[in-house]
């Protein structure tokens, strides 16, 4: 945990009863930003819905995904992500240069955000859910579906720093989820969803003199209101990764699926070398009307 590379882990407060996730995301986040060209409200948007999908992970198993869209009634529009259970996270938002619409994450967004959730398996629907927030950070927006469409109580806080560096533009991602489990006492989980929510618990994952594994001990003395780092089990699991499964032949399949025979047939004799954007990971997939 004290590598300066991502990681991630997830553990129980064994004593409250209380799930808890903690990493940090900054070569996430940034391999987003970097892959969709955004500009500062856009990447800071979008670099949320990441860390905070990328938390949402360890409510997975290995074969298991989440598709998750955040809708927005400002210019920003949304944000799609896409998890699985195995740490590979890919997104994208829909208008990535909003600021020349929009000059602040509030006007980017407008008022709310509604989210919509599928967990599937192997292709098949597990389930899914809606919800319409009045928060419009990913983080909030996410923290109240799963505690309304999951009926799980969660908080989820992420702070991340942007530089003005083309090549690395996140300082810092770091961000942590708590849910309560069956028998947690309520009461106490929202006393520690203030103190997550609080001033001091934003200092301690921005600052950038504490490792990870300090940090962590900071944090849960801080949400348990104790002078040592209270009982936990914890496990690692796989560092999130900006990760893509994209492929000329997969778009090709779906562009064939989606048009119909006809029109994809028309739109090859129009365009007989067409090309297809990616939306997740903006890669160009070029197509042979031979193929």
């Amino acid at each position: 945990m004290r590598s300066e590379n991502d990681f991630m882990m997830r553990a129980v407060l064994k004593d409250h009863a209380v799930r808890l996730a903690f990493g940090s995301f900054k070569e996430l986040a940034s391999a987003g930003i970097i892959a969709h060209d955004t500009d500062p409200v856009a990447g800071r948007l979008l670099a949320g819905g990441l860390v905070a999908g990328s938390l949402m992970s360890v409510l997975l198993n290995e074969e298991e995904r989440y598709s998750i869209r955040i809708d927005y009634k400002g210019p920003a529009k949304g944000i799609l992500l896409d998890v699985s259970g195995r740490g590979e996270v890919r997104g994208f938002i829909r208008n990535p240069h909003v600021m020349t619409e929009a000059d602040s994450m509030e006007n980017a967004c407008g008022a709310g955000a509604t989210v919509t959730a599928t967990k599937s398996e192997n292709g098949k629907i597990l389930n899914s859910g809606q919800a319409e927030s009045a928060f419009i950070t990913p983080a909030s927006a996410l923290s109240y579906f799963l505690s309304v469409s999951d009926q799980v109580e969660t908080e989820i806080r992420s702070e991340i720093l942007l530089q003005p560096d083309p090549a690395a533009p996140v300082r810092c991602a770091c961000a942590v989820m708590i849910q309560a489990l069956p028998d947690c006492d309520l009461e106490f989980f929202n006393r520690m969803r203030d103190q997550l929510l609080s001033e001091t618990a934003g200092k301690i994952l921005n600052d950038p003199m504490l490792l990870a594994d300090r940090k962590l001990e900071t944090l849960t003395m801080l949400l348990c209101k104790t002078a040592l780092p209270p009982a936990m089990d914890i496990a690692g699991v796989p560092a999130p990764r900006f990760v893509c499964n994209c492929s000329t032949e997969k778009i090709w399949q779906t562009a064939r699926t989606m048009l119909g025979k006809e029109d994809f047939e028309k739109l090859l004799q129009e365009n007989p070398d067409p090309v297809i954007r990616c939306q997740f990971c903006n890669k160009v997939h070029h197509y042979k009307a031979d193929k």
